[in-house]
């Protein structure tokens, strides 16, 4: 399933924040995607307030919103729903109108790429479980896919920073997560991208624990990824997850990857595991309709960074 053209973006921000909502509706429309706005007071929109004015042909729900509101209530979880359909939901937390700049900046150079070719990076923490199961996708994946392991037996954290940055279509850590970041590479944080001048990825997951909480943070790891150019969009957790869970994602992304899938929602609509459990803790960050390709140049690039093999 390919990403369509025309497709429904229901635009949800405050009423306080107008001129937000007006660029990123400008800059979706750019995009070929038609979004309805819809303003709100106070803190994000319950549950029953989407039941109230979703419609069968919104695609996709992205909610702006004061930076002082986490992504655990923000949204009940990375799906919104009607009675006969399921909808990606997504987060962006703004402190300015302005703080929508680097994100639609971003937003247009992943939307911009020839839809050729896809490219995903596994990273993971030093560790046999995470290892084995980075192998395990790139057996999954690399006859249909260029795949490329970045993980931390074999790549600093300074050279990840700089893999990151090749514009690849997808990223995904495996390891323990915490707030703030990855525990893998020695400690990987938002503030080592503070220099990033790469391209960006179409969408970082992290199936791991918490990089989605704001557990003694201002702004999760998660969050922060989008809004500093990193990545169009985000898949975090807000709490404590399951790697038995998380080997569940990783195994049913392959399978969507494989069966041509080529967008961040539709692809976590169709590898969405059974069991509530693996599901409700998760958040999307950032452009709901992120897509999997990448850059011109990516896969040349990726190739090229040095790992110790």
């Amino acid at each position: 399933m390919q990403l369509n053209k025309n497709r429904h973006l229901l635009l949800v921000y405050p009423a306080d924040m107008r001129l937000a909502g007006k660029y990123l509706s400008e800059a979706y429309s750019l995009l070929n995607i038609h979004a309805t706005c819809i303003e709100y007071s106070g803190r994000p929109p319950a549950p029953d307030f989407y039941r109230q004015i979703l419609s069968e042909d919104v695609d996709a729900v992205l909610v702006a919103g004061k930076k002082m509101y986490a992504p655990s209530t923000a949204l009940p979880g990375p799906f919104l729903f009607t009675q006969k359909k399921k909808i990606p939901a997504a987060w962006l937390p703004l402190q300015e109108e302005t703080d929508v700049f680097p994100f639609i900046q971003t937003l247009k150079k992943v939307h911009r790429r020839k839809k050729t070719v896809p490219g995903m990076a596994l990273l993971a923490q030093w560790h046999p479980q995470y290892l084995r199961l980075t192998q395990r996708m790139t057996d999954l994946l690399e006859d249909n896919i260029p795949v490329f392991k970045w993980t931390g037996d074999i790549i600093t954290r300074e050279d990840v920073v700089n893999a990151l940055g090749c514009g690849l279509g997808m990223g995904i850590y495996f390891g323990h997560g915490r707030s703030v970041g990855w525990v893998g590479y020695y400690g990987m944080r938002s503030h080592h991208f503070e220099s990033f001048t790469g391209n960006p990825l179409g969408c970082m997951l992290s199936l791991c624990c918490k990089t989605a909480s704001r557990k003694r943070t201002g702004l999760s790891y998660a969050e922060s990824l989008p809004l500093m150019g990193i990545s169009a969009a985000a898949f975090g957790a807000v709490r404590e997850t399951r790697h038995t869970d998380n080997m569940k994602w990783a195994i049913r992304i392959c399978d969507a990857v494989n069966e041509g899938i080529d967008n961040l929602g539709d692809l976590l609509i169709h590898a969405e595991p059974p069991n509530i459990e693996a599901v409700e803790h998760y958040r999307i960050i950032g452009d709901p309709f992120a897509p999997l390709y990448t850059d011109a140049g990516g896969i040349k690039r990726a190739k090229n960074i040095a790992v110790c093999e």
